[in-house]
Order: C-alpha cells, then sequence, then structure tokens
C-alpha cells in the first residue's frame, strides 16, 4: 500500500546550469560559479562578515522548484534557508543538520531569485556545492511501503576493532554512497511515454532532485546515474510499471 505523503517531488528541468550569481558575503578568491556547476569537487565558502550569505540568480522565468545540494549552513548550529524574489519572501525551512533541500511552488517568474543563508553565527563561514532551480512533477500516490528514506540515512559506515570479550576498543569511519529506487506500478502509459520520457533524458543529462515530503523541504536527496526500467502491467495494456534506480546524495555525514 502507498505511503500517506504529499506527493513525491522530481525536478525535470535546471535552468541554472551554467548562470554565473552575484554573491553578498562574498569570499575571497571564490568562484561564483562554482554554485551553478553540480560537480560536487566544485563549491563556494562564503566570507565571515555579518551580512547573511546569499545567492542572486537575477530574472528567472518558469520556476517552481529551487534545489540546494552539499551545504555546511547548519555545521555550528540550526541554520535557517530563505528563498526570495527579490524582497519578497517566498518559502522558508530552519534545519538541525545539513540536509539537502528542495523548494516547490506553484510556477512563477522570479524578478531576482534569491537564495540566502542564515547561520548561527551569523558570520560563520559556510560552504555551499550547487543549487538548481526550474520546474518539477509531482507522484501524487507517493512511493510504495518498504523503500528506503535516503533522506534520513548517514553517508558513513563504522568499524569497530574489539577485545577477545568482544568490547570495543577504537573505531574508524568512512563515507559511503546511498542506493534508491522508486517503483511506479500504476502509471498510465501515456505518463510513461510522455511526460516520464522527458524527465529520463534529463536524469542522464543532469542531477536531479527527489523530495519525499513536498511540505518537508529537508526530505530531499540529489540523484545520479539512473537506470530506468519499464514493464507492461499484467492486468492492462493501458497501465505501465515504472522502476527507477539511482544513487543518492543527502547532504548528511
Amino acid at each position: 500500500m502507498p505511503i500517506e505523503n504529499d506527493g513525491l517531488a522530481i525536478s525535470t528541468t535546471n535552468v541554472l546550469l551554467n548562470v554565473v550569481p552575484t554573491i553578498t558575503d562574498a569570499g575571497t578568491n571564490e568562484v561564483a560559479a562554482n554554485i551553478s556547476d553540480p560537480d560536487h569537487s566544485l563549491n563556494y565558502t562564503c566570507g565571515t562578515t555579518v551580512a547573511d550569505f546569499a545567492v542572486s540568480y537575477g530574472a528567472q522565468t518558469n520556476i517552481s522548484y529551487v534545489g540546494i545540494s552539499g551545504h555546511t549552513a547548519a555545521t555550528p548550529d540550526q541554520a535557517t534557508i530563505e528563498l526570495y524574489d527579490d524582497t519578497l519572501l517566498i518559502d522558508t525551512v530552519t534545519i538541525q543538520r545539513n540536509n539537502n533541500l528542495m523548494f516547490t511552488f506553484a510556477a512563477q517568474d522570479f524578478t531576482n531569485l534569491i537564495v540566502k543563508f542564515i547561520t548561527v553565527p551569523n558570520n560563520y563561514q559556510m560552504t555551499v556545492s550547487f543549487i538548481a532551480a526550474g520546474e518539477y512533477l509531482t507522484i501524487a500516490k507517493g512511493q510504495q511501503a518498504g523503500y528506503a528514506r535516503n533522506w534520513l540515512t548517514r553517508h558513513t559506515t563504522q568499524r569497530t576493532a574489539s577485545t577477545l570479550e568482544v568490547g570495543p576498543i577504537s573505531s574508524t569511519q568512512r563515507s559511503k554512497a546511498l542506493s534508491g529506487m522508486l517503483s511506479l506500478p500504476n502509471e498510465l502509459a501515456v505518463f510513461t511515454e510522455g511526460v516520464w520520457q522527458t524527465f529520463v533524458d534529463f536524469s542522464y543529462d543532469q542531477p536531479f532532485f527527489i523530495k519525499e515530503f513536498k511540505s518537508k523541504p529537508e526530505s530531499t536527496y540529489l540523484c545520479y546515474d539512473p537506470s530506468h526500467g519499464f514493464k507492461s502491467h499484467p492486468q492492462t495494456q493501458t497501465l505501465d510499471v515504472i522502476t527507477l534506480k539511482f544513487t543518492a546524495f543527502n547532504g548528511l555525514f
């Protein structure tokens, strides 16, 4: 049976790729274009003034989501991330950990798309790897029960040495990738052959965001290395069974 939620959100476009943002509280010798690049070996570290770190992308049209991946805003303490259209607040979330985030809302044109990070302390020198924006689709039925809740999992494995009496001595930790899978067993064939095919093309071109609960921006992970599967429904040709396997990154270590 499906999990009760308000729909699964999946990004299907990204208009910010290669767009160079304007930075408030700029870091020394940092490259602003890094924030628009999905390569997470690139990032941007802000300055140490008392001004809030803000990333501004100017006018953008037909935007219904903004995704943020690989930030450290909540490292010293909780942080608030705000989304603006110029001076108009669109959405906000306060987080206790460095979860990836995805804001979703009705499609709109922005005169100036701004992501603002409010850290504690306010002059904390935080880092962000990637910001994307564009359109998304909603899977209204959500996901089937028993799937991996990748926004809660850590990218960490631990191995502990023990005494002969199996008491712990010392441990080492290593980072690991997360694996995810969506199973959509009752989708109309017209959806599979239309909207979903557009998403398939995008997923091979750029990483995509998935948000499990539309009302929780922090229930988000960035996905890459997709593997798409399609089968006809065993009882009717008007329905399809869609599967999507991927590697997920949620920002938590």
